[in-house]
């Protein structure tokens, strides 16, 4: 029973940093569009419960692609789609270092 859970853990970390991953990709290839797609989809500022939930989701789908679109976005066109690939690239090996630590870590723990 332990080694299921343990292997559940594993796959909603693994697809909770792969799904940022994928997010800072689509912002890459399909800024304008995922830009207006994620305005849409939020709430400048949010005060009941109701408003504070599709934010909450937004942002845990897709925040580093935007968090990194929103700081990127002073710099010109071809300046911004290389920060992301460098972010992209950055982010992938963290994501990945991340994965491997935590992952050791609940099997030192678990057993």
């Amino acid at each position: 029973m332990d080694a299921e859970i343990l292997e559940l853990l594993k796959l909603v970390l693994m697809a909770i940093l792969s799904l940022q991953v994928v997010s800072i990709l689509v912002f890459l290839v399909a800024e304008w569009a995922m830009v207006d797609f994620y305005k849409m989809g939020t709430f400048e500022n949010p005060k009941s419960i109701f408003e504070k939930i599709p934010d909450f989701i937004m942002k845990f789908t897709f925040g580093m692609g935007f968090y990194l679109y929103s700081k990127f976005s002073k710099y010109n066109w071809l300046v911004r789609k290389l920060f992301l690939l460098i972010a992209l690239i950055f982010y992938g090996i963290i994501a990945i270092i991340i994965f491997n630590l935590i992952t050791m870590l609940l099997d030192l723990i678990f057993t």
